[in-house]
């Protein structure tokens, strides 16, 4: 494999998990039935978000697959994603 295949792969797995991680929460808030919750803003940061940037990711891969001449973009994009993540699961654990 080449580095931007594996990068990619590598994105796109934690990127993955962190929204399978966020689809678990929201199925068990919503199984408590509490009034209000999972609220819109809770729902986008677990859920859409994780899938927009995974998305962003697999986008990116394969453009680098199609267009050789935006690789070196396709891997910062993907780069940035991986960089992003840190902080993400800062406010994900509730900064704790």
């Amino acid at each position: 494999m080449k580095g931007t295949h594996i990068l990619a792969l590598f994105a796109m797995t934690l990127w993955a998990l962190v929204l399978l991680m966020g689809l678990g929460g929201i199925d068990g808030v919503r199984a408590e039935h509490v009034l209000g919750y999972p609220s819109a803003g809770q729902i986008g940061y677990y859920v859409y978000f994780p899938a927009t940037v995974l998305a962003l990711v697999v986008s990116a891969w394969m453009l680098s697959i199609y267009r050789r001449q935006l690789k070196a973009f396709a891997a910062t994009v993907i780069m940035l994603t991986l960089l992003l993540l840190p902080g993400y699961l800062f406010f994900y654990t509730g900064g704790i």
